[in-house]
């Protein structure tokens, strides 16, 4: 039994694997995201590449995800056009948060250590200089993940 126990961790141990997000200087890295995670949402750690700022330049509604690490070692980034947010945001099918988790278990959201590495820059101060509440976009939201954890993640500017 204690046998079969140890080759069933090793077996799972074999299955996981890395996938590095896609990157496309000044274009829209969600897109890339979302096809990677679609077809990797089991048994699998999604990488933001350190050395690698992601434009995150689209909400991103994640699938429901199973022994799922997101590792952010680059930076990502919002778009910095308030007009564009807003429209995402006052959309009847934004998902409630530029980065949404929509279930799962076993999730992990991890950042970085690295003082200049694993970011996540919302662009906030614009909006506080303008004063702009309307349409302004929340992080970050988690909605029916069990054993989920966050950890080392660093917000730079936030909107919310």
């Amino acid at each position: 039994m204690l046998l079969a126990g140890l080759l069933l961790h090793a077996s799972a141990a074999l299955a996981w694997n890395t996938f590095v997000v896609p990157h496309t200087h000044g274009a829209d890295d969600t897109p890339g995201l979302l096809a990677l995670v679609s077809k990797h949402s089991s048994d699998a750690t999604i990488l933001f590449s350190r050395g690698v700022t992601y434009n995150a330049f689209s909400a991103i509604n994640f699938p429901v995800l199973t022994n799922v690490e997101i590792r952010i070692e680059g930076n990502v980034t919002y778009p910095q056009d308030i007009a564009a947010i807003q429209a995402v945001v006052g959309a009847s099918s934004f998902p409630g948060a530029w980065f949404t988790f929509s279930g799962g278990t076993n999730v992990t959201l991890r950042g970085s250590t690295d003082p200049k590495w694993g970011w996540v820059d919302g662009h906030g101060q614009a909006w506080w200089d303008i004063n702009q509440q309307v349409n302004r976009p929340h992080g970050w939201g988690f909605n029916g993940i069990t054993n989920g954890v966050i950890r080392d993640l660093k917000l730079w500017k936030v909107n919310k």
